[in-house]
């Protein structure tokens, strides 16, 4: 889609100059990046630069190296140990799989869109949990009690705990609607609090886009609020089923017996191995590339999809099932077949996971498709730096260090349908350069064609 006044970097990285002529760079963008165009400053032309707002200030483009058309952006977000990503397509929608534990995916969210204007909305055409667990729908609440964002789905695995039970192999008592009171009064407190988020985004859907409609914003969220259950026999979500960007729904996989709808039961009594195991899984295509994002898998269930689906679950790009667990199946990894493996993990409690484990990162080197395959962990990805003593006496710490994280560990993916570039930042942020990080360098990867 192309935006009137604005250009979008279209190589990996493209230097922003500080003048119309001359080599000093002020930035380097990322591919896929928002410049908006600007009149040149009075007395100052270039035949082949054009003066740009961008990210950390204004300063001058080439004009080959940009383009009028948007491009497909992911960002797997930095939420410690959980999992969170946002997609945004070319014609401006967004869906949001899972939202971390804490307040980072909401945060993120409010910075981008600057939700902090009065006048500033934005819509979900989805929001996505993949599972219950607390480190993927604990960040959710927080987005779906937001006034300022309009969310038209909330889509799930149907696995709440307290509402499902064991009957043989399988986990039966799906649920489409947690809010329904036969299902809510059975719930975790965790789970009454999303149960009740859900009910506030649906109140909240009409308001919010009436609101962004008086502002001028178009929106593509529209009709009745919806909550249901995921499972493969959705095949391409609704919205994401024509056009260039695809989003196909592979697990988890509901059968009936005995009159009984249920998913596989794995693991132990406990429920929690088969909450992961069923969690959703969602293959992102676009063009001549793919990505995988596998939730929570464990070992068991990744045997089961790969004999499901097989050479179905090829993509360039892999989410990493369980945050780098070790749990995990070669023989699905090799059918995965992945370029790049994006590891979502965190320091918490000590990092009393461990995440990623060391096994993990072999086996995904191990599987994969190409000759120079990467791979990016949201955990690496952050910097720290030292509080200096000034700083430190703001709060009153005289015996302890204190740190302040300086670089999100945010992993940045693009694709404009024929290329694909994963990219995180890494450097020392200029003086005064507030949120911009304008100075901030890009280490990049390119998916090879297949």
């Amino acid at each position: 889609m192309a935006y009137e006044d604005y250009v979008f970097a279209n190589e990996a990285t493209v230097p922003v100059y500080q003048a119309p002529t001359g080599g000093k760079v002020a930035a380097n963008v990322f591919l896929g990046e928002w410049m908006k165009r600007l009149p040149c400053p009075e007395g100052q032309t270039s035949k082949r630069r054009i003066y740009v707002r961008y990210r950390g200030g204004k300063g001058w483009i080439e004009e080959s190296k940009c383009q009028g058309e948007r491009m497909l952006e992911l960002y797997f977000l930095s939420v410690g140990q959980g999992d969170s990503i946002l997609i945004q397509t070319p014609d401006d929608r967004r869906v949001l799989i899972d939202g971390g534990l804490g307040a980072d995916a909401h945060q993120f969210i409010r910075n981008k869109y600057r939700l902090d204007k009065p006048d500033n909305f934005i819509d979900f055409d989805a929001v996505i949990a993949t599972h219950s667990d607390d480190d993927h729908t604990g960040g959710l609440i927080r987005v779906l009690n937001d006034p300022k964002i309009a969310v038209r789905r909330f889509l799930h695995n149907g696995l709440f705990p307290g509402a499902f039970e064991r009957s043989g192999a399988r986990a039966v008592g799906l649920v489409d609607d947690p809010r329904k009171p036969s299902v809510r009064s059975r719930l975790s407190s965790t789970m009454k609090r999303l149960a009740d988020a859900i009910d506030f985004a649906s109140n909240n859907l009409a308001p919010a886009v009436a609101a962004m409609k008086a502002h001028g914003r178009q929106t593509k969220t529209a009709g009745r609020f919806g909550c249901r259950r995921l499972d493969r026999t959705q095949g391409l979500l609704d919205g994401f089923d024509t056009g260039e960007v695809k989003l196909e729904v592979l697990w988890p996989n509901a059968t009936t017996e005995g009159g009984k709808l249920g998913y596989p039961w794995y693991g132990t009594s406990s429920y929690a191995e088969t909450v992961n195991g069923n969690s959703v899984v969602l293959k992102l295509s676009h063009g001549a590339h793919s990505v995988l994002l596998t939730g929570d898998l464990n070992e068991p269930s990744m045997k089961d999809a790969a004999e499901l689906h097989g050479a179905r679950l090829q993509a360039h790009v892999y989410k990493a099932a369980h945050h780098g667990s070790q749990k995990s199946d070669l023989g699905f990894m090799q059918l995965v077949s992945p370029h790049a493996t994006v590891i979502s993990a965190g320091d918490d409690g000590n990092d009393k996971h461990g995440h990623p484990r060391a096994e993990l990162l072999g086996t995904v080197g191990r599987a994969s498709g190409c000759e120079k395959p990467a791979i990016f962990v949201t955990e690496l990805a952050c910097c720290f730096r030292k509080l200096n003593p000034t700083e430190m006496r703001r709060f009153k710490a005289s015996s302890a260090q204190l740190y302040e994280r300086s670089i999100q560990g945010i992993i940045s993916l693009r694709s404009d349908g024929r290329r694909m570039v994963l990219g995180t930042v890494y450097g020392r942020k200029a003086s005064g350069d507030g949120e911009a990080n304008a100075a901030w360098k890009w280490d990049w990867w390119e998916a090879q064609q297949t």
